[in-house]
Order: C-alpha cells, then sequence, then structure tokens
C-alpha cells in the first residue's frame, strides 16, 4: 500500500476561514456556478455514508486502509462545509452539510441498499478484487472530481471561489495519489482482480453522484461543470490514465458514458454528431 505516514502528516481540514468573504461578495456567483457548488457540496457530503458502509466490512480492517478512510472521510466532509459557507456568503442559503448530506441518502435509499447489498456480497466472496476495486472505482471518481475544481479555477471571476477550489483540488490530487497507487498495487499481478475490476467498470461505470441524482439530472449536472467539448476532453483524459492500471489498458467507459447520455442533455449542451466522432 502506499506510504499512508505521508499522507498522514499532510492531513488537515481544508483552510477557508482567512479567506475574504466581502470580496466573495463583491464578485458574487453566477447561475451555473451556484448550481455546481451546489452539486459539489451534494457529492462531499456523501462521503460520511460511504466509509460506513465499507469500514463494516472485513476486509477494510487493514490498519493503512481504515487509517486512510478515516483521513479521507474529514477531509472530505470539510470540502462540502467550505463550499456551503462560499455559497451562504454570496446571498444562497443552503443547508448544513449533514443535514443536506441526510436528505439526499434518504432519497437514494434503495439504490444505496442495492449497491450496498452487492459490495458486502463481494466483498465476502473475493475480498481482494474488492479492495482493488474499490480503489480503482475510487482513482477514477477523485481524478473526476479534480479536473471538477480545475474547471471551476478555469471558468470563473470570482477569486475567492477560485481559491478555495485550489485549496480543495490540492487534497482532492492527493486522495487520487493513494487510490491510484493502491489500486496499481492490488491489480499487480492478479488476473481474477484484473477481470473483475474490468467487468465492473465495462458494465456500471458512473461519474460521481450518481447514487443521489436521478440519470437525467445527473447527466445535466456533469455536463454543467463540463460543457460541450469539455466533457469528452475530461472523460477522455480519465480512460487514458486508468488504462494505464494492470488489466485496464484499452478502457474507454467514460468516453462511452458522455455518448450516451447526448440525449439526456439539454439542446445547447448537445455536441453534433461530426464533433463527438472526432472527439
Amino acid at each position: 500500500m502506499p506510504d499512508i505516514q505521508q499522507h498522514l502528516d499532510m492531513s488537515k481540514k481544508v483552510e477557508f476561514e482567512d479567506l475574504d468573504w466581502t470580496l466573495a461578495r463583491e464578485h458574487g456567483l453566477t447561475p451555473r456556478e451556484i448550481q455546481n457548488l451546489q452539486f459539489f457540496a451534494d457529492i462531499e457530503s456523501q462521503t460520511v455514508f460511504y466509509m460506513l458502509e465499507v469500514v463494516k466490512l472485513e476486509v477494510s480492517r487493514e490498519p493503512d486502509l481504515l487509517t486512510f478512510l478515516t483521513m479521507w472521510n474529514y477531509e472530505e466532509y470539510f470540502h462540502s462545509h467550505a463550499l456551503s459557507r462560499l455559497l451562504r456568503e454570496c446571498g444562497h442559503e443552503v443547508p448544513s452539510s449533514m443535514a443536506r448530506a441526510t436528505n439526499l441518502r434518504s432519497r437514494a435509499r434503495l439504490r444505496a441498499r442495492l449497491e450496498d447489498a452487492i459490495q458486502t456480497t463481494l466483498a465476502k466472496a473475493m475480498p481482494k478484487s474488492f479492495v482493488a476495486l474499490w480503489m480503482a472505482w475510487g482513482a477514477a471518481q477523485e481524478l473526476l472530481t479534480c479536473h471538477a475544481y480545475e474547471e471551476l479555477i478555469r471558468t470563473t471571476n470570482n477569486p475567492v471561489l477560485a481559491e478555495l477550489a485550489r485549496r480543495i483540488g490540492k487534497q482532492e490530487r492527493r486522495h487520487f495519489a493513494y487510490y491510484f497507487q493502491a489500486a496499481r498495487e492490488r491489480l499487480q499481478g492478479q488476473p481474477v482482480a484484473q477481470k473483475v475490476v474490468r467487468l465492473i467498470f465495462e458494465t456500471n461505470w458512473n461519474p460521481v453522484g450518481s447514487g443521489v441524482k436521478s440519470p437525467t439530472e445527473h447527466a445535466e449536472m456533469i455536463s454543467r461543470i463540463f460543457p460541450n467539448q469539455v466533457l469528452f476532453d475530461v472523460l477522455g483524459d480519465l480512460d487514458r490514465r486508468m488504462s494505464t492500471l494492470p488489466g485496464l489498458d484499452g478502457l474507454d467507459v467514460c468516453t462511452r458514458w458522455a455518448h450516451k447520455v447526448q440525449p439526456l442533455l439539454p439542446a445547447e449542451a448537445r455536441l453534433d454528431a461530426p464533433l463527438i466522432a472526432a472527439a
């Protein structure tokens, strides 16, 4: 496993109390930024439930893995808290992080139960493959999250939002590095785990957030974060990076998802067919 002590030494809640909230209010947030930040806060708030689901499994009891999950959940919680604070400072009242998390989870109860049952069965039947899958899945979702914060930085005119996104994105990059390295180590020389992980990715991969939104809502939110060609550029990068893991060469599930959801998007968010084909 990756060196957990290095991650512990760098771990802390994201700093946001020192941000210039007056400057944030002066610049304000665009309607697109408000929607994106609310979605980000929704997703970040869900990590407590993901952790609760996995830590009850025997396979999660490795000291380094449990340590990382605790650190990861702590940092992610404060991402949601910080984003909610920025929204409120800019005049957009939102629920607290835990109120948001609980409300969202209640709406996703059936799907959550099904996912929990499936991962419990897989963890018991194929513990090594399950941990490899958890790590690979986490790597893909963390990388997508990194791209999302980078897109915020690239497009916003609000310097406070840009700085907060930079700080959160730095922690997300560290999370990605841990998941990715752990996935590589878990997949190396493990043909069964490689086949299981590839099968799950090929049949079930969705961007982060699919469990708490309807398919149409989810597709619209992802395309709002990554408009038009950016969606294909970002998901193409995910495919390329994940393809470097043992057994996942040639993976294209992320790009295929981008093609699949085009009919669900508003007309102005879709790409013309020739541009899609060239992407």
